[in-house]
């Protein structure tokens, strides 16, 4: 998708009322604030999710690798859709000051997509659509600070997609660690030995365990078996393959044992995951 922001452009705001949803998925190297309001029942879709909205949200995404949409689902009134598209070059002199540190951390997380709370996302509204009127680009630079250092404030956010989806390797790892994941990435669909991963790096399992927990906040397990099930739900979401022929080429040669792993990550069955989407396409 081509970005709204034009040559030597840093930020862009745009807003409007409207019935109809993107419907694409797509990417873009552009950080995106995006509010959508009086959608109730469209579906959100990013990365290897897919969510029923309520009545408002406000998503932060910072990652060209992680594809994106908002579909009709249930929602068939007007609504409104509010989105800051903006580049990192619009925090050059500042990124490394230590007054932007919480920022940093925020759009760090938002590499797997960041939804804010309601409370948060009730409070910021008003702020958002000042900025949107606001035509002098010094003082919308200015506002749109305030607003990245308040949503730092929301401690209730969450991360949208996991750390075993298939494109997050961009994190700031140890090379041990980038290791065990580059090598969980090309092997996932195998079976994968504690033993094995800590002779790759060449360090005892107990200390690969312990720092690996550390630096991912996952268990290796934990790890493993949500890149596979990053895997079979991009193909649940692309192919009319069987459910159990995916689980198997993914890693999960016991269909019972699969679904219980995709229900407790994803919070539904395969077949509902993909009647979902299919339903969010339409």
């Amino acid at each position: 998708m081509l970005s709204p922001l034009q040559q030597g452009e840093c930020l862009s705001v745009h807003s409007e009322r409207t019935t109809h949803f993107m419907g694409t998925i797509h990417c873009h190297d552009d950080y995106e604030l995006h509010l959508i309001t009086g959608a109730a029942g469209a579906k959100r879709i990013v990365g290897d999710t897919v969510t029923t909205i309520g009545d408002a949200e406000l998503v932060l995404i910072t990652q060209s690798n992680l594809p994106h949409a908002w579909m009709r689902g249930r929602s068939t009134a007007e609504h409104s859709v509010l989105e800051v598209h903006f580049r990192p070059e619009l925090f050059t002199g500042i990124a490394d000051k230590s007054c932007f540190d919480g920022i940093r951390h925020m759009l760090e997380l938002a590499a797997s997509g960041l939804v804010f709370s309601s409370a948060m996302t009730a409070r910021i509204r008003q702020d958002l659509l000042y900025l949107s009127a606001t035509q002098d680009q010094l003082q919308q630079y200015t506002l749109f600070l305030n607003i990245l250092n308040r949503l730092t404030e929301d401690t209730a956010a969450e991360r949208i997609v996991g750390p075993g989806y298939v494109w997050d390797r961009n994190s700031q790892d140890s090379q041990s660690i980038a290791t065990v994941k580059d090598y969980i990435f090309a092997h996932y669909n195998e079976e994968i030995y504690l033993k094995t991963l800590a002779d790759l790096v060449g360090v005892e399992e107990q200390w690969l365990s312990a720092r690996f927990k550390y630096k991912t906040g996952n268990t290796i397990n934990d790890y493993i078996n949500q890149v596979r099930l990053s895997h079979v739900a991009r193909r649940l979401m692309n192919t009319e393959d069987p459910v159990a022929t995916i689980a198997n080429e993914c890693g999960f040669p016991n269909l019972a044992n699969f679904n219980r792993h995709f229900k407790r990550i994803k919070g539904t069955t395969p077949v509902a995951f993909r009647r979902e989407y299919r339903t969010a396409k339409i």
